[in-house]
């Protein structure tokens, strides 16, 4: 069997920061299972995690920890993706996606298109826009919410103690 991997948003890695320290140091010290976050995702929580540091600002260690599950591939959506969820309605002068009455981000969409295009990762979020219109284009098997990611870690995370 494959490695199984998780595409995390932010929301999921702030939650999991908060609420379970550990779990992320689990999933890194088990084989066959990963977490990846896009380039993107990355920037918006670098913002926060920036500490002061004798006047020189610095990332935070919890951070510094993800930087190698930091993807870094084009995730430029082409019109023949795009074409091809035909759900999917983009209004290009605002960079806005429509998915059903989901209104989602660029990045936020584009969460969604790299499960599509990869179809190696299920999507984790609790941004319900996100997770409805990913059930939409990906399937219940490839999107989690956080209560459904911490039951399927810590049922590979049982198997593996």
């Amino acid at each position: 069997m494959g490695v199984k991997e998780y595409l995390l948003d932010s929301n999921i890695i702030i939650k999991l920061w908060k609420s379970h320290p550990d779990i992320l140091d689990k999933i890194d010290a088990t084989t066959g299972i990963d977490y990846k976050i896009s380039k993107d995702i990355a920037g918006e929580l670098s913002v926060k995690e920036y500490k002061d540091l004798n006047g020189v600002a610095v990332l935070s260690d919890k951070f510094l920890k993800l930087i190698n599950h930091i993807i870094e591939i084009d995730n430029n959506i082409s019109e023949e993706e795009l074409e091809s969820m035909a759900i999917v309605k983009r209004e290009q002068r605002k960079n806005i996606y429509y998915i059903s009455e989901n209104k989602l981000s660029a990045n936020d969409f584009k969460l969604i298109a790299l499960c599509k295009r990869f179809n190696n990762y299920t999507l984790v979020t609790e941004d319900k826009k996100i997770y409805n219109s990913g059930l939409l284009i990906l399937g219940e098997s490839r999107v989690l919410n956080l209560k459904e990611f911490l039951a399927e870690i810590n049922e590979i995370l049982g198997k593996d103690e």
